[in-house]
């Protein structure tokens, strides 16, 4: 007789029942995990990651993931496999509770890189890293912008999509104003 494990479509039910939208009034996303970033009015957070007790149990399930995107979550383009315009913008945010390695050491683990830009989030360095998807990205677009920050033995990986959007300046706020409490 053969068994299935429901055990991870469980989750991935959870997951998805925990990503409904989130509004604040003053577009702060605070974290139960120890963080918080600003968005602008009338954009729109999406989040796993409160569900969970530790930033540690979210890893373990992938539920570290945030959202921001400049359209509703009822879009079409928040699930990622369409064209996006120019005048739209997601940031996807990762947070890892627990890193041993440096900022330079994370970027020189990243493959097809084209180009490197400093960058400050919360008065720090981070790095932007531009780099060359293979095959182009199921976004439309052949080059992906991240930006990679790493303070007290905790990673952060921001990307914003599509990397040819008119509002690239957002996405530099957005991140920018990342910050650990």
């Amino acid at each position: 007789m053969r068994y299935i494990n429901l055990a991870p479509i469980v989750i991935l039910l959870a997951l998805i029942l925990a990503c409904a939208e989130k509004s604040f009034a003053d577009n702060t996303y605070k974290s139960e995990h120890g963080f918080e970033i600003d968005y602008p009015e009338g954009w729109h957070l999406a989040t796993f990651m409160d569900i969970y007790k530790t930033l540690r149990e979210a890893e373990r399930v992938g539920g570290n993931f945030f959202r921001i995107t400049s359209y509703p979550a009822d879009d079409a383009r928040s699930e990622g496999t369409h064209m996006f315009s120019r005048d739209t913008l997601r940031v996807d945010g990762w947070v890892y509770p627990r890193y041993k390695g440096t900022l330079g050491q994370l970027i020189t683990q990243t493959k097809n890189v084209t180009k490197l830009e400093n960058f400050m989030i919360d008065g720090k360095k981070a790095k932007k890293v531009w780099r060359k998807t293979e095959g182009g990205s199921s976004l439309g677009d052949d080059e992906v912008l991240s930006i990679y920050f790493v303070d007290e033995g905790k990673k952060v990986i921001f990307i914003c999509y599509p990397s040819y959007s008119s509002l690239g300046g957002k996405c530099d706020e957005i991140v920018g104003s990342f910050r650990f409490e």
